[in-house]
């Protein structure tokens, strides 16, 4: 069986170079360690022209999949608040963010870009439970699947696995001609857990809460009720709300940078498809949940339209969830961007 596995430096987990440059030379690696409390493996890099190609995956045990997956499936049928979903995404076995960066032959080495792909064995597709084949029934991999990394790999296809690929440019002109250290440091991000709810009605109103044992204030400096241009949104066949609340706001004492955020609890108003003209009688029916994306989260691109604007760095922005008509109330609700894991280096070779 013919076992093509071409690795490019600007390509992702596709066989075909973006660019016309040459694979790169595997280097064997098959580095197994822990780190955040799960299973890693670094099977091998890959060494290009441009940089070095870096493979890191992270396992997920089949059991505790069938765990998650029981716990949330109502996610599927229900509307539920934000922090719901972040509570998930929190407990989903197969999602952890990371920044990973290398140390090679004593110099540091940032990634450029990143693909990263998830095998899950109790919802795989047909196709991507079967190795890719080419019209001679031999394995394709100018084509992988998710099934057919897991076979590349010889790795456990009853267990999950997150599939992250990493390129980190050389910091010269040419590679090097050879290794002497490599090593790997893995550097979690933030994760969103929610805090206390409140509301707030004018200027001056405060809210009090803590973390880890620290009190902190809240003071809204400004409540500005605003609108979306029309052209906000692209797509003539539904209307969106297009109505929202900024606040500004103060924290007292000046908590860590970026520890601390504010979101609406309340979701935004679901667009409303218009009428189909005459001439065009089969546009396509779009659902709610598929159009919602479109808008983004209370604190997305709704931010980019807010006009309350401040030289002073203390004052922050909270947007709330976009409505048709003004909401006779918001809930805010405090959410603390929490980094649960230390980085860790592990050796490569």
């Amino acid at each position: 069986m013919k076992d093509v596995w071409k690795v490019y430096f600007n390509g992702s987990f596709g066989g075909k170079s973006p660019d016309g440059s040459h694979p790169g030379q595997v280097l064997k690696l098959n580095q197994k360690f822990r780190f955040a409390g799960r299973d890693w493996y670094v099977p091998a890099a890959y060494l290009t022209a441009k940089g070095l190609v870096l493979d890191i995956l992270m396992r997920a045990d089949k059991a505790v999949l069938e765990d998650f997956c029981k716990k949330w499936e109502h996610l599927e049928d229900e509307d539920v608040p934000n922090d719901v979903f972040e509570q998930a995404e929190r407990e989903n076995p197969l999602a952890f963010e990371f920044s990973p960066q290398i140390e090679l032959n004593g110099q540091t080495l940032p990634f450029s870009q990143g693909h990263g792909l998830s095998y899950h064995p109790l919802f795989q597709n047909a196709a991507a439970c079967e190795p890719a084949l080419d019209e001679h029934g031999e394995s394709d991999f100018d084509t992988p699947t998710e099934r057919a990394i897991i076979d590349h790999y010889g790795l456990t296809p009853e267990d999950g696995w997150a599939i992250h690929r990493y390129s980190f440019p050389w910091k010269t002109k040419r590679r090097p001609k050879s290794i002497s250290s490599f090593a790997l440091t893995l550097t979690p991000q933030p994760v969103c857990v929610p805090g206390a709810e409140f509301e707030v009605q004018k200027p001056g109103d405060i809210f009090a809460f803590s973390h880890n044992g620290i009190p902190y204030t809240l003071t809204a400096q400004n409540l500005e009720p605003q609108t979306l241009p029309k052209n906000a949104f692209s797509d003539a066949r539904f209307d969106f709300p297009n109505r929202f609340t900024a606040m500004t706001y103060t924290v007292s004492p000046a908590p860590p940078k970026n520890l601390i955020s504010v979101e609406d609890c309340a979701q935004n108003d679901p667009p409303v498809e218009r009428e189909a003209p005459k001439d065009y009688p089969f546009m396509p029916e779009a659902q709610n949940a598929a159009v919602i994306g479109i808008i983004g989260g209370a604190d997305g691109p709704t931010a980019l339209f807010v006009t309350a604007k401040s030289e002073d760095k203390t004052v922050l922005t909270a947007c709330s969830a976009l409505h048709f008509a003004p909401p006779k109330k918001i809930t805010w609700r405090i959410v603390f961007h929490e980094t649960p894991f230390a980085p860790e280096t592990f050796p490569l070779l």
